[in-house]
């Protein structure tokens, strides 16, 4: 890096490098794959700023890990009445790992995502994200699928994915 008058700049050579390292990949397998590795720290970063009511009651809550995604989409009708274009959404299933302190006891569970991804001109939107939530080794079957767009892990997808867009995630 150059610095002139303690201004810091950055050579052609090093805003290429740059440019090129936090591209967004095109590619919905290779985006998932780098979502997905970073998906418990942004959860994580959501939990903090959006559960204080869990926190005050005693109730600690962290994402653990995300599995690697499926892409074997499910047949969905289409129910538009004009069709806007011949693409459908991505449809992405991951698991997430979470771990709970409840009153100095752990409790993992497991929740289960489809997420609905989209690319636009100006890079790859969170369409939609439905989660079921609950433990198979209980057993006891998990919940129906429930709207999660703007849940933990929404948010989460959501927040990364504008960075993304924004070239700042590391690839």
């Amino acid at each position: 890096m150059n610095q002139a008058y303690g201004i810091e700049t950055l050579s052609a050579n090093e805003a290429a490098l740059t440019e090129e390292s936090f591209s967004c990949p095109n590619n919905v397998k290779e985006l998932t794959a780098l979502l997905l590795k970073d998906l418990p720290a942004y959860s994580n970063r959501v939990i903090q700023r959006t559960q204080d009511i869990n926190q005050a009651a005693g109730i600690e809550n962290y994402i653990i890990i995300a599995s690697a995604a499926e892409f074997e989409p499910l047949a969905l009708p289409r129910l538009q009445y004009n069709t806007i274009d011949d693409r459908d959404p991505e449809q992405v299933f991951f698991t997430v790992l979470e771990r709970q302190y409840i009153n100095r006891q752990i409790v993992e569970i497991q929740t289960y995502h489809w997420l609905f991804l989209t690319r636009t001109d100006s890079g790859w939107r969170a369409v939609m994200m439905f989660s079921r939530f609950g433990n198979s080794l209980e057993n006891q079957p998990p919940t129906p699928p429930r709207e999660t767009t703007d849940g933990i892990i929404g948010r989460a997808v959501q927040l990364w994915l504008r960075d993304c867009r924004a070239g700042t995630v590391r690839l």
